[in-house]
């Protein structure tokens, strides 16, 4: 269930020192799982984010008890969370699987762990990313950092890698047609109104179009799937939320 991960991304409020959030998945009128959002910054400038996620129910039987983890942590520069390491983990009733990236940002490099493990028999691959191969950010802090983005780059639409997606990834500020189909599937509710092209497929979804509404600080409150049954879209709402400055 990795689309779990999808509505789990809290965005950072640059004022905010911790927040959580909690969200619950679901398709049509079954549960799908359920998800936690953290980050803590603290004074001395480093950073912590991760993501819990786990299939439930009737999904949960049918994924293996499918569960995710990811984390990053490394430092605070100019407002940017820049990773020193970015896990994942993901296990099932037979299957795990580690994915681990220690960046070396003096250098413009990072080595790359991975592990795959079914039915106790593991296999063990490492790898350096350099050059056009090498990013210095993960799917974690993309998030955390896209307000700090925009403003940079003064305009509606980004296009960028982040280490943890195999494609780069694309979000923009929808308007028009695209604004509309946002407030449609999104409920009409106040708030920040984002697409985010994942490209890469997500169940029958070619490019996984994700539309989200963002509250007032910057947390995602409600987000929506396309097409990614052959019938209708996976929805994600928050459920709780905490925020200490």
């Amino acid at each position: 269930m990795r689309i779990l991960l999808v509505f789990a991304f809290a965005l950072c409020c640059a004022s905010a020192y911790e927040s959580y959030a909690s969200y619950e998945v679901s398709y049509s009128f079954l549960t799908l799982g359920e998800a936690e959002a953290y980050l803590k910054k603290d004074e001395n400038g480093t950073y912590e984010s991760s993501i819990y996620a786990k299939a439930t129910g009737f999904a949960g039987v049918m994924s293996g008890h499918r569960e995710e983890r990811y984390k990053s942590v490394g430092r605070v520069v100019d407002g940017m969370l820049m990773p020193e390491q970015f896990e994942s983990r993901t296990k099932s009733d037979k299957k795990s699987r580690y994915f681990g990236v220690f960046f070396d940002l003096e250098n413009d490099n990072a080595t790359v762990i991975k592990e795959n493990c079914r039915e106790e028999k593991c296999t063990h691959e490492s790898l350096v990313l350099a050059d056009e191969n090498y990013t210095a950010q993960d799917i974690l802090t993309l998030y955390h950092n896209l307000t700090a983005m925009f403003v940079a780059s003064g305009g509606k639409r980004i296009e960028t890698k982040a280490v943890g997606s195999k494609k780069p990834v694309v979000i923009e500020v929808p308007e028009g047609k695209k604004l509309k189909t946002a407030k449609e599937l999104l409920k009409k509710e106040e708030g920040t109104y984002l697409l985010v092209l994942l490209n890469q497929e997500i169940f029958t979804s070619d490019t996984g179009e994700l539309y989200v509404n963002l509250d007032k600080d910057n947390i995602v409150k409600y987000a929506v799937l396309k097409d990614t049954f052959l019938f209708g879209d996976v929805r994600g709402k928050l459920i709780k939320k905490k925020i200490t400055p």
